[in-house]
């Protein structure tokens, strides 16, 4: 049975101005450069008027997953995050996949940047999945402990961005 991920972070300025940012290739690679990872990369970033899709990668270095997971994956495992962003009326809302190369493990949801008080709130709602039989539902809570705070990372780094 997967494992749900759900975070809400709030900024204070508006999912126009937010948007800018998470589609901008400059921002997204400082962010990855900063929020942890080996060798971060975007990978591919289109943005065609009210759409975007944002593909990033970086690895998980082996030393910071429990052993049982390390053991089955060589190496530091390589994750490739897709978000596929559209415009909502004030809204942008982004279905999302992160995949572990190597791995029988995935995490797919919706990303959603909307207008709250002064400023946006981003909510992030997902499931990740691993079909490895007794194990799967242990690596699927590491998949999410581990996405979810590589997203609070980010988002403190947007919100700074967003004041300086």
């Amino acid at each position: 049975m997967p494992t749900s991920l759900s975070v809400t972070h709030d900024f204070a300025a508006p999912p126009a101005t937010v948007y800018q940012l998470l589609t901008d290739r400059a921002f997204l690679e400082r962010r990855l450069a900063e929020t942890g990872g080996i060798d971060p990369a975007v990978v591919s970033l289109d943005v065609d008027g009210a759409a975007a899709k944002v593909v990033t990668r970086q690895s998980i270095p082996s030393s910071a997953l429990p052993s049982m997971v390390a053991s089955m994956i060589p190496g530091d495992p390589v994750t490739e995050r897709t978000e596929e962003w559209h415009t909502d009326g004030e809204s942008h809302v982004a279905p999302f996949t992160v995949v572990i190369k190597g791995a029988p493990a995935t995490l797919k949801g919706t990303m959603t940047l909307a207008p709250s008080g002064a400023g946006s709130t981003l909510s992030v709602e997902g499931q990740a999945h691993v079909p490895i039989p007794m194990f799967g539902g242990k690596i699927e809570g590491i998949v999410v402990e581990q996405v979810t705070a590589l997203l609070n990372r980010e988002a403190d780094y947007t919100a700074a961005a967003l004041t300086s």
